[in-house]
C-alpha cells in the first residue's frame, strides 16, 4: 500500500520591501517586534550588518553606511528541525538555475530567503517548482 502524499511545503511572502545595510555600529535601542517581519543583526569580522524592511533601515540614518534596496523577504511554512538536511541546497540551486541571487536568514524554526524585487515573480515560480516537501517526510 503507498504512503499518504507528502503535505505541500508553503511559502508566504512578507509585503514589506526589505533592505541589506552595513552599519557602522549596533544601533542602541533596536528591537523589532517578536510578531512582525524577520530581522536580523549580524555582527562579527569587523562587520555590523541588518537585514529588514527598509522603513526600519530608514530609521537607522545616522547608523547606515550602505544599504542595498529593493529585496524581498519569503518564509518557508514549517519548523524545520535544526537537523532537516537539503533546505539551502534545494531552495539555492532552485533560484541559482533560474538566475536569482539570495540571501538566507535562518533562526531557530524558520527560514527566510531574501530575493531582488525585480526577479520576484521569478523566484516564486521556481521555488513553486520543487519539491520541498520531500524534506518534510524526510523527516
Amino acid at each position: 500500500m503507498a504512503g499518504s502524499p507528502s503535505p505541500r511545503l508553503r511559502v508566504s511572502l512578507w509585503p514589506q520591501s526589505y533592505a541589506v545595510a552595513r552599519l557602522r555600529t549596533i544601533p542602541a535601542g533596536l528591537s523589532p517586534a517578536t510578531d512582525g517581519p524577520p530581522v536580523a543583526l549580524i555582527v562579527g569580522a569587523g562587520e555590523v550588518s541588518l537585514l529588514a524592511p527598509e522603513e526600519l533601515v530608514d530609521s537607522l540614518t545616522v547608523e547606515v553606511e550602505h544599504a542595498s534596496r529593493g529585496w524581498r523577504a519569503i518564509t518557508l511554512d514549517t519548523v524545520l528541525p535544526l537537523e532537516t538536511l537539503g533546505v539551502m541546497a534545494t531552495v539555492g540551486r532552485a533560484l541559482a538555475d533560474v538566475g536569482v541571487p539570495v540571501m538566507v536568514l535562518s533562526s531557530h524554526d524558520t527560514d527566510h530567503f531574501l530575493v531582488p524585487g525585480h526577479v520576484l515573480g521569478r523566484a516564486l515560480a521556481a521555488l513553486g517548482q520543487t519539491r520541498l516537501e520531500r524534506l518534510l517526510a524526510a523527516r
